[in-house]
């Protein structure tokens, strides 16, 4: 009779190990899941623009504000045409609201801090190409953003050159 209540102990242990094993498993990827989900939920960004009025460009996007899901690659588009009569170049500054979100922005393609030359009444097409670190939603400044801005302004390249120096 104590071997079988021994092997019947041992049966018991085996089994609460193997329950609490399930359970430690179902809690695991139960937060992988919902650290998956956080990740999926998309972000709504206001797209702004500006110009300084010593450019007499207009720059506006294609679409006021995009809607992206963190890990996903996605193409912005801008208009920008010169109104003046003269060749002028000039170079985009960029920003983002709030600015934690920044350091989730990675810019593929961008023609900001790049210097832009339009000929007279020349139109032209700006892309931007973007990805948004899922990292977003595991940090505690940005986990809870649902919407963000990116703000360009143009300047004329040669005060801003000036400025800079």
């Amino acid at each position: 009779m104590s071997v079988e209540k021994k092997n019947n102990t041992k049966i018991y242990l085996i089994l609460i190990f193997l329950f609490f094993l399930s359970l430690l498993f179902f809690f695991i990827i139960d937060k992988f899941q919902k650290t998956k989900i956080l990740a999926s939920e998309p972000i709504t960004i206001k797209l702004i623009t500006s110009v300084h009025p010593n450019l007499p460009w207009n720059f506006q996007p294609t679409k006021s504000e995009i809607v992206v899901k963190p890990g996903d690659v996605t193409r912005v588009e801008y208009l920008v045409e010169n109104f003046g009569n003269k060749e002028t170049t000039g170079v985009a500054t960029l920003a983002y609201y709030p600015n934690e979100f920044g350091n989730y922005i990675n810019k593929i393609n961008c023609f900001c801090y790049d210097a832009q030359t339009l000929k007279p009444k020349q139109q032209n097409k700006f892309t931007l190409i973007l990805l948004v670190d899922p990292k977003v939603a595991k940090d505690s400044r940005t986990k809870n953003i649902k919407e963000g801005i990116i703000q360009f302004t143009f300047f004329d390249y040669k005060k801003y050159k000036e400025n800079k120096n």
